[in-house]
């Protein structure tokens, strides 16, 4: 079971996530409709549009998150006797915490990809940055190929906690194959 902790930082990792998504998207769409930025901008300087919209912008935020993290984060569900053996021991919070990064990670490639579909978008929009924007698009790509794998390695050593904490409740504490 998640500590109050874990469901903060979930949450906050999510957000965190989806409101890079929101960024991408803002990016990519400023280039089509030249205007969005000046009316953004207006919104944002209104002190009750802030009050107002920044709720429903981060539930917004958070639900993109949760999107882009399911849309990269392929890993299988536990089945009930690792659940069982993981809450029953030690490491359980490290499986927690590993699995948490690693959604996190996955989620950020789709938000890096965003961001650099909107860098790379944004040279029409701004040819004299041409330069500018395709090393930013490429440091995009290459943080996002970067988060997958440190993503794919997040959960391969979350499989190898479920590997021993099943291994531990199989063969006790003695480690003898039938020992309670």
């Amino acid at each position: 079971m998640p500590t109050l902790f874990q469901g903060i930082q979930g949450f906050a990792g999510a957000s965190g996530v989806g409101v890079v998504c929101l960024i991408g998207l803002f990016l990519t769409l400023s280039v089509f409709a030249d205007n969005l930025p000046r009316v953004a901008t207006l919104l944002l300087v209104s002190s009750s549009w802030s009050a107002v919209a920044t709720l429903p912008v981060l539930v917004v935020a958070y639900v993109i998150g949760l999107l882009a993290i399911a849309l990269v984060d392929r890993s299988p569900p536990l089945t009930s006797s690792v659940t069982k053996a993981l809450e029953q021991s030690a490491v359980a919070a490290r499986y927690g915490q590993l699995v948490q990064e690693a959604e996190i990670l996955s989620g950020s490639v789709v938000a890096f990809v965003l961001l650099g579909a909107a860098a790379l978008l944004n040279t029409i929009a701004f040819p004299g940055w041409t330069r500018t924007l395709v090393f930013t698009g490429a440091l995009c790509g290459a943080i996002a190929g970067s988060a997958w794998k440190m993503s794919r390695m997040k959960h391969a050593a979350a499989a190898v906690l479920t590997e021993v904490a099943g291994s531990a409740a199989e063969h006790g504490p003695s480690g003898r194959a039938g020992d309670p």
